[in-house]
C-alpha cells in the first residue's frame, strides 16, 4: 500500500474521530441543559460559542493534519462520525447521564436541605419574634399616635371655642 493512500485514510480517521470529539462534547452541553433548564437565549449563545469553538477545532485539525486543506471526504468523515456517534451512543449516553446527574443533584439538594433545617427552625423562630416584636410596637406606635391625635383634636376645638367666644363677644 502506498504511503499516500495510508495518509490519506489516517486523515480520514482524524475528521471521523474529530466529529465524534465535537458531538461528545455538544452531548455534554445537551446534558448540562436538561440537568439545569436554560433559557432560550442562553441556549442560542452556547450554541452559537459552541460551533465557532468547533469550527476552530476543525480548522486545526485540518490545518495540522492536511496542511489546511479542506477536502470534501474530510467534511463527510467528520459528518459520518458525528452521525454514527449520536445514533448508536449520543441518544442513550445523553438520556442516561442526565437522569444520573439528575438524581445526584436530587440526593444533594435533600442533603443540603437536611443538613440545614436546624439552621432554617432558628431562623424561622428568630424571624417569627421578630414579627411578633414588629407587631408589638406597631400596636403601641399605633396606640401612642391615635392618643396624641386626639389630644391636637382636643386642643383645637379648645382653641376653636375660645377664638368663638372672643369672636361673639366683641361688637
Amino acid at each position: 500500500m502506498s504511503g499516500q493512500i495510508v495518509s490519506e485514510g489516517r486523515f480520514l480517521l482524524y475528521c471521523f474521530l474529530s466529529g465524534i470529539c465535537i458531538t461528545i462534547v455538544y452531548d455534554c452541553l445537551r446534558i448540562f441543559r436538561r440537568v439545569k433548564k436554560h433559557s432560550t437565549g442562553f441556549v442560542a449563545l452556547e450554541d452559537l460559542v459552541f460551533w465557532f469553538a468547533a469550527a476552530a477545532f476543525l480548522f486545526y485539525m485540518l490545518y495540522e493534519t492536511n496542511n489546511g486543506i479542506i477536502r470534501w471526504f474530510s467534511i463527510v468523515g467528520a459528518g459520518v462520525g458525528m452521525l454514527i456517534y449520536k445514533y448508536t451512543i449520543g441518544e442513550h449516553l445523553v438520556e442516561i447521564m442526565s437522569t444520573i446527574l439528575k438524581h445526584i443533584q436530587d440526593m444533594v439538594a435533600r442533603f443540603l436541605k437536611w443538613l440545614f433545617r436546624p439552621l432554617k427552625r432558628l431562623i424561622n423562630r428568630v424571624w417569627n419574634k421578630c414579627k411578633k416584636q414588629r407587631r408589638k410596637m406597631k400596636k403601641q406606635l399605633k396606640k401612642k399616635l391615635t392618643g396624641d391625635i386626639k389630644e391636637v383634636k382636643i386642643t383645637l376645638c379648645k382653641h376653636k371655642k375660645q377664638k368663638d367666644k372672643r369672636d361673639s363677644h366683641e361688637p
